[in-house]
């Protein structure tokens, strides 16, 4: 029992969940078994490529529905193969070759505006083409059809996992809500807490919103997306699906527990309860994570606070509304474990409006078919680059490692330079950690089956590390490449030094050519501010209009409020990153966010509350309209003219807040 407690502290500690565990492991044994079985057939070119083509669409296979991955599957597999083909019956042509290729990656990067999954196969499908110039395949043919085969291979093994253990995507999302919603309890507890600061706690607040926007919005695709998950006649598909639902709920309640914590602690300093909330809060967090406190235990607590409001009856109207949030909440986290009552209210015909990526469409790729887009100017910059690299790796010498340049630039290369620049900064780390203990280990001539033995290693951090410690993962890829090439190649030194030669250079180009059609941030702020604005008093306004109704509709505004929070946080941070030379002064849009946050959790807290709403006071949404309105009126460059508040202290409430927002905007 210790042991799985210290294993499950270890993976929190990683940010790692056991599915995440489950499936690096799957990815690394999936790669590892027909590379191994064609290499010691004495095929080596035959392991190379289907080496290549499982891994590479391995990279593909996002978290999803069962009909998804079987798209993904074909897709993938096709593209590839047939990039395979093309690039192999180029690759001796130093003069059509850079122009090809160029053409592909513009054509393969405008994939990404049909939506994420089409976007990862388009890229992935660049590192078929920089890993086909690399491995210079003399029969194209046969190396289309070993791509292919490592794609089907892999395809098997993920759509079989999908059809045996249907939820097992579903399972993980779900955990990783579970986590990061106890999380954000945890977090409100500090409030709380009369020795804890609170410096900081705004901005902690907002990064785990985003996260918790991001986790329900998989959920909701995972839930709703597959026709044949979509009745939910099975025990297990309607255990997940209350706990979906449930942990929506639950996100609202935790969000309505956001009050002026500074305000509260002088309040009630001295009475104990803020001990015992605090206490409570975590207890029930602990419970969301595990099964183990149980329900008396939280009835106890309860007890306790309300002895000690009775106690002091000036606290009673303050402590109430906490008390019956709380209430709520721990019902809610309770009611996840309860197999009872799995029916869901919901209609199947309701589903679809909680979509946000609907169906591809290639309207949706004529849209960014202009200058203006992002994914258009981000296309072309690196077609460019690419058409540039290719024609200097294809006049290295044969035997060089220059493939490993085109390889980086794709890695890291990202829309914005900040984005770009943290990339890189992983991966030079990575990459140097990684060199530096296959070096090592090299030098210290260890036994084959060992040094292989510790490549597997390697490629198991890169899949479980790829996307939660990018340094990580690059760190065992690296370490993985280099000991296997070693063993097969034999010119360390070459291996070593062309790693680092390539990857520096590929860094440095990716870095400089983000001012090569560079992606205009700035110019997203007033949408993203008059959005996120907007759906606030849409929300507050379907509270409001809709109350002990219209439940489908709240919830509806509710969603597209977080995500216009979230697109937000963004555009803010994306701006933030950008060289100190093109910085703006952030101030005010920093207010704005944060207030916009505020506006959110308290219209969650009214959404809750048990009373009638129709008499509120309606002006909250007028001063939020009357924002919108002038930010009609602004230019993009304007936003960022506005004049931050001195303070933004004060009670917080609906009417205060929205005051605050307009008084920002009434200055313009």
């Amino acid at each position: 029992m210790r042991n799985a407690k210290e294993r499950n502290i270890t993976l929190k500690a990683l940010d790692f969940n056991n599915q995440d565990l489950a499936d690096a492991v799957r990815n690394t044994i999936t790669v590892i078994v027909p590379f191994s079985v064609f290499f010691f057939l004495g095929m080596p070119s035959a392991a190379m490529g289907v080496g290549t083509g499982t891994l590479l669409i391995c990279l593909t296979d996002l978290p999803g529905n069962r009909a998804e991955k079987m798209f993904s599957a074909w897709l993938s597999t096709l593209t590839f193969s047939l990039l395979a083909v093309l690039i192999s019956l180029l690759v001796s042509n130093i003069y059509a070759l850079p122009f090809v290729v160029g053409g592909l990656t513009f054509l393969l990067l405008m994939m990404t505006s049909l939506g994420q999954r089409m976007g990862v196969i388009g890229m992935m499908g660049l590192g078929v083409a920089a890993f086909t110039i690399g491995l210079h395949p003399t029969n194209p043919l046969a190396y289309g059809m070993y791509i292919a085969i490592g794609g089907i291979w892999y395809s098997l093994v993920s759509l079989t996992q999908a059809w045996l253990f249907p939820y097992h995507s579903l399972k993980r999302a779900l955990a990783r809500t579970k986590k990061n919603t106890a999380a954000l309890m945890r977090l409100r507890s500090i409030g709380y807490d009369m020795e804890a600061s609170l410096a900081g706690f705004n901005a902690k607040n907002i990064k785990l919103h985003l996260k918790l926007t991001t986790d329900h919005e998989l959920v909701r695709r995972l839930l709703l997306g597959d026709r044949f998950n979509i009745s939910f006649e099975d025990i297990s598909g309607k255990q997940l699906l209350k706990e979906s639902i449930l942990l929506i709920d639950l996100y609202e309640k935790v969000s309505a527990l956001h009050y002026d914590y500074t305000s509260m602690r002088n309040t009630l300093a001295g009475s104990g309860i803020l001990e015992k909330i605090r206490n409570l809060i975590g207890f029930t967090a602990d419970k969301l994570e595990s099964n183990t406190p149980v329900q008396a235990n939280f009835d106890e607590f309860i007890a306790e606070i309300h002895r000690l409001t009775v106690a002091s009856e000036k606290h009673r109207d303050l402590v109430a509304g906490i008390v019956v949030n709380l209430e709520e909440t721990g019902a809610l986290v309770f009611a996840l474990d309860d197999q009872r009552d799995l029916d869901t209210k919901m209609l199947s015909k309701q589903f679809p409006a909680f979509l946000t990526e609907g169906k591809i469409s290639f309207k949706m790729l004529k849209a960014h078919l202009t200058y203006d887009s992002q994914v258009f100017r981000f296309a072309l910059r690196i077609s460019l680059l690419m058409m540039a690299v290719v024609l200097v790796v294809a006049m290295l010498p044969k035997g060089s490692y220059g493939y490993w340049l085109p390889i980086t630039l794709i890695v890291i290369s990202r829309p914005s330079y900040g984005m770009t620049m943290k990339r890189n900064i992983e991966r030079v780390i990575g990459t140097f950690a990684g060199l530096i203990i296959g070096w090592c280990l090299i030098a210290l001539n260890l036994p084959i089956a060992l040094q292989l033995c510790i490549a597997v290693l390697g490629l198991f951090l890169f899949f479980g590390f790829l996307l939660l410690r990018y340094w990580v993962s690059a760190m065992g890829i690296t370490l993985a490449v280099v000991l296997c090439l070693s063993i097969y190649h034999g010119n360390t030194t070459q291996i070593l030094s062309e790693r680092l030669l390539f990857t520096l250079l590929g860094c440095l180009i990716g870095l400089a050519a983000t001012f090569l059609f560079p992606v205009r941030h700035s110019f997203n702020i007033k949408i993203a501010v008059q959005q996120a604005i907007s759906t606030n008093s849409d929300y507050l306004s379907a509270v409001i209009n809709n109350a002990h109704q219209d439940v489908i509709q709240i919830k509806l505004a509710r969603k597209q409020s977080y995500l216009a929070l979230s697109a937000l946080n963004e555009a803010i941070s994306l701006v933030a990153r950008e060289p100190k030379w093109k910085r703006k002064e952030l101030r005010t849009l920093r207010q704005i966010e944060l207030l916009c946050f505020q506006v959110n959790a308290l219209t969650a807290a009214l959404s809750i509350a048990d009373k009638d709403l129709s008499s509120l006071n309606i002006k909250p949404i007028a001063d939020l309209n009357y924002c919108v309105e002038k930010l009609n009126e602004m230019q993009h460059g304007q936003v960022f003219a506005l004049m931050p508040l001195e303070r933004l202290d004060g009670q917080l409430n609906l009417s205060n807040v929205a005051v605050k927002l307009k008084t920002i905007f009434s200055a313009s």
